[in-house]
């Protein structure tokens, strides 16, 4: 019974803070999240750390389907020209300043997912 109780709550807790971050979401423009947070009576730290639980309980509610695979690109030996480097067909970056590029000479899925 307690174990259920514990449960509870911390669903209820879950829910609470996830309408916390919907709110911080849609604080108003200019306004930065410290600011919000002190508004909110709750450090920054804390509002991250929540953020970060609330959409763990999110991705633990995805079908299995849903969620983020990697797949395995196999690499091609391919013979080169030596003078001819070969210039990738898409680059993909994200805000953080990583990137991946996808060249012509790989190969179509193979259907691995690690």
């Amino acid at each position: 019974m307690a174990e259920q109780t514990s449960l509870v709550a911390q669903q209820v807790r879950l829910m609470h803070w996830a309408e916390q971050i919907r709110e911080c979401q849609n604080r108003l423009e200019g306004m930065d999240v410290s600011t919000w947070c002190e508004q909110n009576n709750i450090t920054k730290a804390n509002y991250y750390y929540r953020l970060k639980r609330v959409l763990q309980m999110y991705l633990d509610q995805l079908p299995e389907a849903e969620k983020p695979a990697f797949v395995e690109f196999p690499r091609l030996k391919a013979e080169r020209t030596a003078t001819v480097p070969e210039v990738p067909v898409m680059r993909i970056k994200n805000g953080n300043g990583l990137s991946a590029d996808i060249f012509s000479s790989v190969s179509p899925l193979s259907g691995r997912v690690i």
